[in-house]
């Protein structure tokens, strides 16, 4: 008696999503492959690079490092993880990997492509375990 494992397309696109279900975020970080300068709001937010000053961004002493500006140069050196717009800086992710000075010499490119979005948040859209206030019109 031979027996067969059918696979039903259900079982086959739930095997596909559970790489989906995973939280970590980090295969999804823009990683640079030399010296890059990012712009960020005063907060530490990285903002889209036309709002700092570009003949600011490689002027050693002056690269938008005093806080008197809205929008800052910040200075990533190579293979360091590139902030999406909207990430923070201070998060976990980047903290210490950069800094407001830029090196002296130092040439600082363009943030890469696959950085100039803006993360999404996780939706939530109702399902088992959540709440709800209302249910149609309220009337019975």
């Amino acid at each position: 008696m031979r027996k067969q494992l059918t696979m039903t397309t259900a079982m086959a696109a739930a095997l596909l999503a559970l790489p989906a279900c995973s939280s970590r975020n980090d295969d999804w970080e823009a990683v640079t492959d030399r010296d890059t300068a990012v712009c960020v709001d005063k907060d530490g937010k990285r903002v889209d690079d036309r709002q700092c000053n570009p003949q600011a961004r490689g002027a050693y002493g002056g690269g938008g490092g005093g806080m008197s500006n809205a929008f800052l140069w910040y200075y990533l050196g190579r293979n360091s993880a590139v902030p999406f717009y909207g990430d923070s800086i201070r998060d976990p992710r980047y903290a210490g990997r950069g800094s407001f000075t830029p090196t002296q010499g130092v040439r600082y490119a363009d943030a890469p492509r696959a950085s100039r979005m803006t993360r999404s948040q996780a939706v939530s859209r109702g399902g088992l375990g959540s709440r709800g206030r209302s249910f149609g019109s309220g009337r019975s």
